[in-house]
C-alpha cells in the first residue's frame, strides 16, 4: 500500500517482533509513524528503530497513552510546581484481574513488557529521573499458559523491580496479575510529603455480542498529604486535562495521545516542541532498556548496572 499509493500516516500495532522492518520502511518513504508499546522485541531492534526515527524527516511516535490520564497530568504538572518540594521515590503497583489460567495477553509477553513498559516510562516522564542500576525478581503463575515462541515455558505474571538513579532516588515497580481486586497506583514522595495517583474501576461489557465483562481502570484523581496538612487534599484537575464522563481513562489517553501526534505533524514537529507529553521512540529504547535488564537481572540473581543516558 504504501509502494503504490500516497500513504501520510502509518500506525504500527504488529507483534513486537515484526515492528522494525515495517517502521524502517514507512520512515523510507516519506511517511509519519506511531508505532505500539514496547518497541521492539529486543534492544538491537529497538536501536535501529531509534536511529531510523532520528535520521528520518517526519514525525515519530510511541503509543504510552498512560502519560494522558487526568491523573498522570496532575501529577506531572504538580510535581513541575513544586507541591511536594524535591521528589525522593516513586513507586508504582499494578495488579491486573485475570482468572487463573487465563491469556490476557495475545501478544508474547508478560506483565514486564505490556505493563512494565508503561510503568518505566511514566517514572521517566513524570519525575525526569534516568535510572542507573536495578534489580528484579520475575515469577509465573501455575497454570499460566505456554508460549513457545518467546523461548520460556510460561509469561512472567510478576514483576517486582527496585531501581535507583545515581543521585540517590529510588524507584519500586510491583505489576501483577491476579484473580482478586484489581489496583493501580503511583506514590512519589518528596521532602515535603506525597503525591498520590489513584485509579477507580469499572466492570463492562467487552462487546455487544458478547457476555464477557472486563474491569477497566479510571485514573482521575491525584492526592497531596504533607504534613502541614490537615486533611489529604484532592488537587484540581484543569480544564483542558479532564475526561468525558462517558469515557474511560483508556480510551480517553489514547484520543488524546493521538491528537496530540496529528497536531504534530500538521505543524512538522519532530522534536514534539509544542506536545510535551507525546512520546518519542527514544522514550520506547530507554523503555526496552530497562526491560532487559530486568530480565538480566532475574536470570543473573544480582543488581543491574544500567549504560548512562547516550552511550
Amino acid at each position: 500500500m504504501i509502494d503504490r499509493s500516497r500513504v501520510d500516516i502509518v500506525s504500527i500495532a504488529t507483534d513486537p517482533v515484526l515492528r522494525l522492518e515495517p517502521f524502517a520502511h514507512a520512515l523510507a518513504n516519506g511517511c509519519h509513524v506511531l508505532v505500539e508499546k514496547p518497541l521492539a522485541w529486543d534492544v538491537p531492534e529497538a536501536e535501529a528503530m531509534a536511529r531510523t526515527a532520528g535520521e528520518a524527516k517526519t514525525v515519530t511516535a510511541i503509543s504510552f497513552n498512560w502519560r494522558y490520564s487526568p491523573a498522570c497530568l496532575t501529577l506531572w504538572r504538580a510535581l513541575r510546581e513544586g507541591r511536594i518540594g524535591k521528589p525522593l521515590d516513586i513507586r508504582t503497583e499494578w495488579r491486573l484481574c485475570f482468572s487463573p489460567g487465563s491469556d490476557p495477553w495475545r501478544a508474547n509477553s508478560g506483565v514486564l513488557r505490556e505493563m512494565g513498559s508503561h510503568e518505566f516510562d511514566r517514572a521517566r516522564h513524570l519525575t525526569g529521573w534516568r535510572f542507573s542500576r536495578l534489580a528484579c525478581s520475575l515469577r509465573s503463575a501455575p497454570g499460566t499458559r505456554d508460549r513457545a515462541r518467546t523461548g520460556r515455558k510460561n509469561p512472567e505474571t510478576f514483576a517486582s523491580v527496585l531501581a535507583e538513579t545515581s543521585n540517590g532516588a529510588v524507584g519500586n515497580f510491583r505489576l501483577l496479575i491476579n484473580p482478586g481486586q484489581p489496583e493501580r497506583k503511583i506514590v512519589v514522595g518528596g521532602v515535603e510529603g506525597t503525591l498520590t495517583l489513584s485509579s477507580q474501576w469499572e466492570t463492562v461489557t467487552q462487546d455487544q455480542d458478547s457476555q464477557r465483562r472486563m474491569t477497566l481502570c479510571n485514573e482521575l484523581q491525584v492526592i497531596r498529604q504533607r504534613s502541614r496538612d490537615r486533611e489529604p487534599v484532592v488537587l484540581e484537575v484543569s480544564a483542558a486535562d479532564c475526561q468525558p464522563a462517558e469515557v474511560l481513562s483508556g480510551q480517553h489517553t489514547w484520543n488524546r495521545l493521538i491528537a496530540d501526534f496529528v497536531s504534530a505533524v500538521r505543524n512538522q514537529d519532530r522534536g514534539h516542541c509544542s506536545v510535551p507529553h507525546l512520546p518519542h521512540i527514544s522514550d520506547g529504547l530507554a523503555a526496552q532498556r530497562l526491560i532487559r535488564a530486568c530480565e538480566s537481572s532475574n536470570a543473573e540473581g544480582r543488581w543491574i548496572d544500567l549504560a548512562p543516558p547516550g552511550s
